[in-house]
């Protein structure tokens, strides 16, 4: 998780704590009495002021060295992480039709950095479609190789992506067969696919999908005219920072 995101995250924690401890009395009447009462609004204080703890170990888990995907300056001031499944027919409405228009009005202009983070959702074909991604990044193709999976996309595993269309698609792009087909074949980005699951569930995304800027959370393939106003609201948020 980015710092932009962290210190994002930890201001809306620290706003929902405020809010929880000036209202207190009010939920009072809904808890036990007695010792239990107190027993339970001391554990309610302690989730609510100890943050996530399991968002450093899930990190942990990824391999040694990895990053996500991104496209964007490292320095852009806004952040966008996008959680994506590509058999998801709303992630491939936002791939192809909003996407485009962001990339050349935000990122090609060094306002924000776009990054890409798998939430396997819809079964096998997700998994595979994914390994076949990163494997691609590995020949610097991930983003043109990720295109066209949403692209090729059609129903939910109804063989669209097989390993046998896999290497099709990687031939489009002049990958070099033999270590496409052995990374595909292999089990070396199951660690990162399962790390991305469970991060994603640790920062509440359930669904795809979901997006984070700079730490706030967009759910749904959203009108590009939302996510201009959220993008352009945290670029002013930013600037305002930054005085």
């Amino acid at each position: 998780m980015s710092k932009r995101s962290k210190a994002a995250r930890a201001a809306k924690a620290k706003r929902q704590q405020a809010a929880l401890q000036a209202n207190w009395w009010r939920r009072w009447p809904y808890f036990a009495v007695g010792g239990v009462a107190v027993a339970l609004v001391a554990a309610l204080f302690l989730v609510s002021t100890g943050g996530d703890p399991s968002t450093s170990e899930v990190e942990a888990s990824y391999p040694a060295g990895y990053a996500p995907p991104a496209i964007g300056s490292e320095s852009a001031p806004v952040e966008m992480v996008m959680w994506g499944d590509f058999q998801c027919p709303f992630c491939r409405r936002f791939e192809l039709t909003t996407l485009p228009d962001l990339i050349e009005r935000y990122v090609d202009t060094g306002q924000v950095r776009f990054v890409w983070r798998n939430f396997e959702n819809y079964g096998p074909e997700s998994h595979d479609a994914a390994v076949a991604a990163y494997c691609a990044g590995e020949q610097d193709k991930f983003w043109d190789y990720h295109q066209t999976l949403y692209e090729n996309q059609r129903g939910v595993n109804t063989g669209v992506f097989t390993k046998g269309n896999l290497q099709r698609f990687a031939d489009q792009h002049g990958l070099e067969a033999a270590p496409f087909t052995t990374c595909i074949e292999g089990l070396g980005y199951d660690a990162v696919i399962s790390a991305d699951k469970k991060l994603g569930r640790s920062e509440g995304v359930n669904a795809t999908p979901t997006f984070f800027i700079n730490g706030e959370m967009i759910v749904g393939a959203q009108p590009t005219e939302t996510f201009v106003g959220l993008i352009e609201a945290a670029l002013l948020d930013a600037a305002h920072s930054e005085g």
